[in-house]
């Protein structure tokens, strides 16, 4: 009796181990196939335009900072 049951629990256990083993090789096999190479190029070739703004903002709140602390010392 108690062995039939160890028997079913672990033929549960290996049917379960075996369906995760299979879903988790399916997702690396889709995954697998994405191509980020456009998605990358992209990127880089934006990130010279992104600079400049990012530069913009920084000199401009720079420059209020900058306004804020004369206009306190006068």
């Amino acid at each position: 009796m108690v062995f039939l049951k160890v028997s079913e629990a672990m033929k549960k256990f290996v049917s379960r181990a075996l369906l995760g083993s299979l879903v988790l090789a399916s997702a690396t096999a889709a995954n697998a196939a994405i191509d980020v190479t456009a998605a990358t190029t992209e990127i880089a070739d934006v990130k010279t335009g992104v600079l400049a703004i990012g530069v913009a903002v920084f000199g401009v709140a720079v420059a209020i900072k900058l306004y804020k602390w004369l206009r306190s010392a006068l």
